[in-house]
């Protein structure tokens, strides 16, 4: 299994042209975001995500799941991300996992599994409330040529309204390799994702 791991790292390492990459050596660990390193300001504007465990996050933010308000039951305590506001997605663009960025040692990364659902936004310091949703994951290589795609479902149970569970959602084989991630919401003006602890293959070059 190592064998055809190694194996499988070099032919990623070939279809992305990264020459430079393929003369050192290529090192994978599995990791869970659990972001319960991350301190979460009062002020949201300070709570972007960024680089964080080998990958940037574009557009997302570091969140309390663990408050009452948060309208959302974690899967693990305290932190998780959400999607930025519209305003700031106008200015930075669509939320994307991605190994682009400066100084980065990564070089491409495979998506296993997340917990995720949906919020109506809301002023500060007033309960969130669930809702359905549904979401697309789009996956890139480092030409930007599509390599797989997913969609997911959210729906509350109505059995827990005020702070339902999120709900697993584990990722098609076809989400290896890949450079970047992008999410599309069906309606970001009016929800936003929460995740918590998604699950990835992060192989570098050092």
């Amino acid at each position: 299994m190592k064998a055809f791991s190694a194996f499988s790292a070099l032919l990623c390492l070939v279809a992305s042209g990264n020459a430079a990459a393929m003369n050192q050596p290529v090192r994978s660990m599995l990791i869970d975001a659990n972001f319960t390193d991350r301190a979460v300001s009062p002020l949201p504007e300070v709570n972007v995500v960024g680089v964080y465990r080998g990958l940037f996050y574009n557009a997302w933010d570091v969140v309390n799941l663990a408050s009452p308000l948060s309208g959302l039951a974690p899967h693990t305590e305290p932190n998780g991300i959400a999607t930025s506001t519209v305003t700031a997605q106008a200015l930075m663009g669509s939320p994307t996992l991605t190994v682009d960025f400066p100084g980065s040692t990564s070089l491409f990364f495979d998506l296993l599994s997340f917990y995720f659902g949906c919020v109506l936004p809301t002023g500060q310091g007033e309960v969130q409330a669930a809702q359905q949703c549904s979401i697309l994951f789009a996956g890139f290589d480092a030409f930007n040529k599509q390599k797989a795609v997913a969609t997911f479902t959210f729906t509350p149970t109505v059995t827990n309204l005020l702070q339902p569970p999120m709900i697993q959602a584990i990722l098609p084989s076809s989400f290896v390799g890949l450079h970047n991630i992008t999410l599309i919401q069906a309606n970001p003006v009016t929800q936003i994702l929460l995740v918590d602890d998604p699950v990835y293959r992060l192989y570098t070059s050092s």
